[in-house]
């Protein structure tokens, strides 16, 4: 169904040194193409140019896009845009029903300059006034760009599913593949250590964490500096500090001996004020203090080359496996031009390092790690990352599970990390398990000290880790079904050929849409009774706690006339049918 007001009238208001024009056209789905060209008439000038339309706000119940999907809110016409960038969010923006079905998913091919999408609600005819934004910062003699507009009536993440694939066909966004320890969970240093670093302890975490089910240990900020002082003051030399390391080498070849990864933290091109580098690079820095440093400035050259350097001799040197990069999206644009540099745009310069930067250490080690952090996690950042992880949410497991579901929606084969997972150690292990749980479909990432464990919170994660890690497959690779997303995604599923995992995040209601051989359904909520639909038959019932101990095993028949079929869980605890 079309809901796109019938005599649809477009607009396109450019900048008044731009001639530009549009062409529409619809694909064989019926989906609408924008064509925008513009040419500048005075040589070369910034753009801005808006595309408008007015479409029916008919069945619209919420809406998402990929940084503030937090915020569902159907805007007023004066409201917010969604706003994207090369290093910030993605250019797409979904309309959805009441049930989680495509109203109008709105698209833009410009992954890199700042583009903003709006469709905001005009109160006197209750009529959605749609509009896409784009801003080219520096002078350019030419512009060329798409807008896609997917009014199909099919699950909204669907859309959204096809938009991803729309952009990997664009030139330059390739997705980079993903290394086999990239879909491996991951021991993190910063909720368990922040700063205050210590290899013998981390050593004893890795012997510990590694029999538990990770493969890879993240050593985040602090690594750099003699110092526990937060900030990023420090950064920028890049040299390990022996108060907490001794020599890293031998540090790394350790952490190799248990037979894990090692990553590494990086702010990318940040200069700390109280580092050598600061001295060195100040002519060449872009004015933009975060946490006491400076960015570099990618467009100059030898920046670039720099930074290539110091990543690649962290692995020839450290043996180090790969990188976190942080703070991509700290770095300005600007249009101020100095002699030495080789491009105006920042978004350009930043696009050339990462992709540079990424040969080089696959040309090193193919299976190099890199990680990226919400909210750059758009179609070029994917190019250059092959983990993206939640943003930072500290024991906040409703954020964490919102934020990775997300991410799953934009991010196809690149694998999505949690954020680091941790808990109070006080907490009863059913409560603690909400943590990891609301993260199920997604790379764990643990953050907590083995020695302030309880025995229950021992076993707990040892069970959840190894469940997590029998069923990766379907998990990770699974076709993903979501339910009520305007209630923070009530029910969500992946399923395989054989297998479906679903989580109950609320409503108690677990919707089978395809069966398959064996269901297993986490009851990741407060209830004690899960209502399954769409089953039926005889099954192999198994129910179990969070820790993996079982409470009810048996044999169930299953009639399809009945609505729902009632099975009591504990909290956060797994019930698996199997056919007979």
């Amino acid at each position: 169904m079309n809901y796109i007001s019938q005599n649809t009238k477009y607009t396109l208001i450019q900048d008044k040194n731009f001639e530009a024009s549009y062409k529409l056209y619809q694909d064989e789905n019926g989906i609408t193409y924008v064509r925008i060209n513009a040419a500048c008439t005075v040589g070369s000038a910034p753009l801005a140019c808006t595309f408008s339309w007015v479409h029916d706000d008919i069945d619209i119940a919420a809406t998402w896009s990929p940084v503030s999907y937090q915020n569902k809110q159907v805007r007023p016409d004066w409201g917010s845009f969604s706003e994207s960038s090369a290093t910030y969010g993605a250019p797409v923006l979904t309309n959805m029903s009441y049930d989680d079905r495509n109203r109008l998913t709105i698209a833009c091919s410009d992954v890199k300059n700042r583009v903003g999408i709006r469709c905001g609600v005009h109160e006197e005819s209750a009529e959605l006034y749609c509009c896409v934004r784009v801003n080219v910062a520096y002078p350019i003699e030419a512009y060329q760009t798409e807008i896609r507009i997917d009014t199909r009536d099919i699950p909204f993440y669907n859309a959204v599913n096809d938009v991803v694939k729309w952009w990997e066909g664009f030139e330059g966004n390739k997705p980079a593949p993903a290394p086999k320890t990239a879909r491996l969970p991951f021991y993190s240093t910063w909720y368990s250590f922040h700063h205050d670093l210590d290899a013998a302890r981390l050593l004893s975490e890795c012997r510990y964490f590694k029999a538990a089910g990770c493969d890879a240990l993240l050593v985040d900020g602090g690594w750099y500096k003699e110092n526990n002082i937060r900030g990023l003051g420090w950064s920028g030399d890049w040299i390990p500090a022996k108060n907490k390391f001794g020599e890293i080498k031998s540090f790394i070849d350790a952490v190799h001996s248990i037979n894990m990864k090692v990553v590494f933290w990086f702010a990318v091109g940040f200069v700390g004020i109280h580092s050598n580098a600061y001295t060195k690079w100040k002519d060449k820095l872009l004015d933009k203090n975060t946490l006491d440093a400076l960015p570099l400035d990618p467009r100059y050259p030898e920046v670039r080359q720099h930074l290539i350097e110091v990543w690649t001799n962290a692995v020839t040197e450290w043996g180090l496996d790969g990188f976190k990069f942080d703070f991509i999206d700290s770095i300005p644009q600007s249009v101020e031009f100095k002699a030495g540099m080789d491009t105006i745009s920042v978004y350009d310069a930043i696009d050339r390092l990462m992709k540079d930067a990424l040969a080089a250490l696959r040309k090193l080690k193919p299976d190099i790690l890199i990680e990226f952090r919400q909210n750059y996690i758009g179609p070029l950042m994917r190019t250059y990352g092959n983990m993206l992880r939640s943003t930072d949410c500290p024991n906040d497991s409703y954020s964490n599970r919102m934020n990775v579901l997300s991410l799953r929606l934009t991010s196809a084969a690149t694998p999505v990390h949690s954020d680091m997972v941790m808990w109070n150690y006080n907490e009863p292990a059913e409560i603690a398990a909400f943590q990891l749980t609301s993260v199920l479909f997604s790379v764990p990432q643990i953050s907590v000290l083995s020695d302030s464990l309880s025995d229950e919170h021992k076993k707990l994660l040892t069970y959840y880790l190894r469940f997590w890690r029998e069923h990766r497959d379907t998990l990770l690779d699974g076709e993903m079904h979501y339910r009520g997303y305007a209630a923070n995604f009530a029910y969500v599923s992946a399923r395989s050929e054989n297998e479906q995992i679903g989580a109950v995040y609320s409503g108690r209601i677990a919707y089978v849409e395809i069966p398959t051989d064996r269901v297993i359904i986490v009851n990741a909520s407060k209830e004690k009774e899960i209502l399954i639909t769409g089953l039926c038959g005889k099954y192999m019932l198994r129910v179990t706690d969070c820790m993996g101990e079982p409470v009810q095993n048996g044999y169930i028949e299953i009639d399809s006339r009945e609505a729902y079929t009632k099975v009591a869980s504990p909290v956060n605890g797994y019930i698996e049918l199997e056919m007979c």
